[in-house]
């Protein structure tokens, strides 16, 4: 899962950052709406932490353009401000939770998780499981498992969460730069053919647990997840 903090309190968006990536999220982060607004059209993130009170764009103007697009990203909004009135005005303009300033990073992940399993439909309390076809990707432990073969193997770092974005887009053309960015995140300094490394390193993982599913390659594009019979390049 791919997180972006929209905070403009320096400290705390970095200490969220810094706390989610421990918890094995990606995460990038801004300052203000606008920047943050611009992040969220890219959709490459599975759900925003979005402050009420931002420069530039309004956290509650962001959301708002937001549902406006159609992009339904769930969206938990961070507040300093605890009045109904601003609660009631969050959740009637598209916000999928709220939490009020200061809060403990262990509820913030309770309610993290809680999204994730409502947007998946799963009634698990774990919640733990990716499934692409024969393929199932443990999301605590990173292992890859296949169903047929019943054969498993851990993933590395950045091998896990590029797959991890290949399954939750299954048969869609990802881009290099989409994959760049979600992977790498904006401020990263990742040299371009770093992508075509780690689909190296996955194609061998999938060939070894003889699975039906391929990383294709869409030439000038970027790659797909498929299943077998799919035009690999």
């Amino acid at each position: 899962m791919k997180i972006l903090v929209v905070e403009d309190e320096e400290r705390l968006r970095d200490a969220l950052l810094e706390s989610l990536r421990m918890e094995g999220y990606l995460a990038d982060g801004t300052g203000d709406g606008e920047s943050g607004l611009d992040m969220i059209r890219s959709g490459l993130y599975d759900l925003v932490l979005l402050d009420i009170m931002l420069p530039r764009l309004s956290g509650i103007d962001v959301l708002t353009i937001t549902r406006k697009l159609k992009i339904n990203v769930p969206i938990i909004l961070l507040t300093a401000m605890s009045q109904l009135e601003n609660k009631i005005e969050g959740m009637d303009s598209g916000a999928d939770d709220y939490i009020t300033k200061p809060f403990e990073m262990k509820e913030l992940f309770a309610r993290i998780r809680m999204i994730a399993r409502r947007s998946t439909g799963s009634d698990s309390d774990k919640d733990n499981v990716v499934t692409c076809g024969d393929l199932e990707l443990d999301t605590g432990s990173h292992s890859l498992k296949c169903t047929l073969s019943g054969k498993s193997i851990p993933l590395a770092g950045k091998e896990y969460h590029m797959l991890e974005f290949f399954m939750r887009n299954p048969g869609q053309v990802l881009s290099r730069d989409q994959i760049t960015l979600r992977v790498w995140g904006y401020e990263s300094e990742a040299e371009y053919n770093n992508v075509d490394v780690y689909i190296s390193y996955l194609r061998k993982k999938l060939l070894f647990l003889k699975t039906e599913a391929r990383i294709a390659a869409v030439r000038g594009v970027g790659y797909k997840l498929v299943s077998e019979g799919g035009d690999e390049k």
